[in-house]
């Protein structure tokens, strides 16, 4: 998809981080928006931040972990834009906590969002995709899909399963004339660590891994610039930092060593 000139986006997380600075990036291009997000206060303040000529902007106050929300949101974009070009599955959530101390409650709030809020978007949107005549799903992972991060049971998990699944969606979806591109960023400059540190049991290892990113990840900005080239260019995957690139190369040379290294910091 070469020119997003007069395409439609719907973006999840659209309200914050990644999410809202690639909505910058897009409607900078033409490209019309549908926000969405479970914060309607932190939509109106993109939207109107966003506030771009010629530029259709629609907001939706959704839980993607609601599957009848998710399902009836294709016609409510529909409605207001006609069609939808890009669907970008970026929303999700991270937990500081041991497999023995996550409850089953956190599983499922975390697989929630992840893993159902994306597989809803891509299965809800998929006809919408295939109507456009060009579409394009860019699901967002993690270098944490790469390897298994102690402390992170969940979110690697989750990830790993949206780096095959769009493995697997991108094998199938070219004879729809759709791509698929798994995005694995490193470290971003955002505060998804931050707002989930009540929810964490390690709390000065969370704030570690914060401060840690506020000093090497990249930052939003970087990564929405790479998730439009990765569309215009139908890329399977991109990785985003050189953490990212290290992290995978790693796992590739010495699968069992990383792991043992990783075991003696746990």
């Amino acid at each position: 998809m070469k020119d997003l000139q007069d395409k439609v986006a719907v973006i999840t997380g659209g309200a914050g981080g990644v999410g809202s600075a690639l909505a910058v990036r897009l409607a900078d291009r033409g490209c019309h928006l549908a926000l969405v997000d479970i914060s309607e206060e932190a939509l109106t303040k993109v939207v109107n931040e966003l506030s771009v000529e010629n530029i259709n902007i629609t907001s939706h106050v959704v839980d993607i972990t609601d599957k009848a929300q998710m399902s009836e949101l294709p016609a409510k974009v529909l409605a207001a834009h006609g069609k939808v070009n890009i669907l970008v599955n970026n929303a999700g959530i991270t937990y500081q906590k041991s497999f023995e101390t996550h409850s089953i409650e956190d599983w499922e709030k975390i697989i929630g969002i992840n893993w159902w809020g994306l597989l809803y978007g891509c299965h809800y949107f998929l006809d919408a995709l295939k109507d456009s005549g060009e579409g394009h799903i860019i699901n967002l992972s993690s270098m944490s899909a790469f390897v298994g991060l102690p402390g992170q049971t969940s979110y690697c998990a989750t990830k790993a399963a949206v780096k095959l699944l769009s493995e697997s969606m991108w094998a199938e979806m070219e004879k729809l004339n759709i791509g698929v591109t798994s995005v694995h960023p490193g470290a971003i400059k955002t505060g998804m660590i931050q707002a989930t540190l009540k929810n964490s049991d390690d709390l000065e290892a969370a704030q570690r891994n914060y401060e840690l990113a506020q000093r090497i990840g990249v930052t939003p900005e970087h990564v929405a610039a790479r998730i439009i080239k990765a569309i215009q260019k139908k890329n399977l995957r991109i990785r985003v930092g050189k953490d990212a690139i290290l992290l995978d190369l790693l796992k590739r040379w010495f699968p069992v060593g990383i792991q043992k290294l990783l075991r003696l910091a746990a």
